[in-house]
């Protein structure tokens, strides 16, 4: 199967993996996909585009692996199902969620527990508008010889009451097609991005997204640093050269304001909270076995979440 093509049952990508498996379109008996809670080819609450399904249907799947009522059926390459990415350009950026208690983890905090179709999001006690997601970037070898990343972040429960993870391999190219390294910053940066796109927020009825992260570096930087860093035109003072050099990264944290910005249209405000190591240990130990585990993929991968 080529490079590139898309799941469309549970979670989009290939190269990603999920614990939550009750995630798919609804299949109508001539084969055609439509997203299962609105019966839509192209749905923009579920962020799903099935229109592909006309041009697989009119040929003999030779290019396919299994037959088109497989639940396995893929998406040509070029036709993801995900949202347009975005360059952030800096008219929105995201704030820092402030607890009222300090010292409340994550999941005790956002308490509520809000039930969509076939699962639970974490939600705070008293307005269910507000989800919590909680991520994480790792890097095995970082800066090192052979480095290999991965990423994950926790979106909810099952019907059982398990935590429901959503990881992958981090890509050796960025969003734009452009060569990234394999490091733990570049990580926690992609886990970010694939929590918010991984669903049409406002579509849940949802007007604020809560991250959770361990990490310095996602939380001061999407909250204080890039407002420099757009200012400057992405360029910061460098010691080691003599002057200025691009802020590392850029691809992603131009990506990352992109999505603040595009769903803000809907109403839909992000935030972020640095939380202790401790209390980030299941996104931690997913994100690092993903790493250990899958193949590192060229080009960038979306992961997707359909709900039906």
């Amino acid at each position: 199967m080529p490079r590139g093509y898309f799941l469309a049952q549970g979670l989009a990508p290939l190269g990603c993996s999920s614990s939550d498996d009750d995630e798919g379109p609804c299949e109508l008996p001539d084969g055609r996909l439509v997203c299962g809670p609105h019966g839509l080819v192209w749905c923009g609450k579920c962020c799903t585009d099935y229109s592909y399904m006309e041009d697989v249907l009119g040929e003999d799947n030779k290019d396919f692996e299994g037959d088109r009522n497989s639940p396995n059926v893929a998406a040509p390459a070029g036709r993801g199902l995900g949202p347009e990415k975005v360059k952030g350009t800096g008219l929105v950026f995201p704030s820092r969620f402030e607890p009222p208690v300090e010292t409340q983890p994550p999941l005790e905090l956002f308490s509520g527990r809000r039930r969509h179709l076939k699962m639970t999001r974490y939600t705070y006690p008293g307005d269910s508008s507000i989800l919590l997601m909680m991520t994480d970037g790792a890097c095995l070898n970082n800066g090192q010889a052979n480095p290999r990343a991965g990423w994950a972040f926790v979106q909810g429960l099952n019907l059982e009451g398990k935590p429901l993870t959503v990881s992958g391999r981090l890509e050796q190219q960025g969003p734009w097609g452009d060569n990234g390294i394999q490091s733990s910053n570049r990580a926690e940066l992609r886990a970010v991005i694939a929590a918010l796109r991984f669903r049409h927020w406002p579509g849940e009825g949802f007007h604020t997204v809560v991250v959770a992260t361990d990490s310095e570096y996602i939380v001061e930087g999407s909250t204080r640093w890039v407002r420099t860093w757009v200012r400057n035109n992405w360029r910061t003072r460098s010691k080691k050269e003599g002057g200025y050099a691009s802020v590392k990264n850029k691809d992603l944290w131009e990506m990352l304001l992109g999505e603040c910005e595009r769903p803000h249209h809907n109403g839909l405000a992000i935030q972020f909270w640095r939380i202790p190591r401790e209390w980030n240990k299941l996104a931690d130990e997913e994100a690092k076995k993903v790493a250990a585990v899958e193949e590192t993929p060229d080009e960038w991968i979306d992961c997707l979440g359909m709900a039906f």
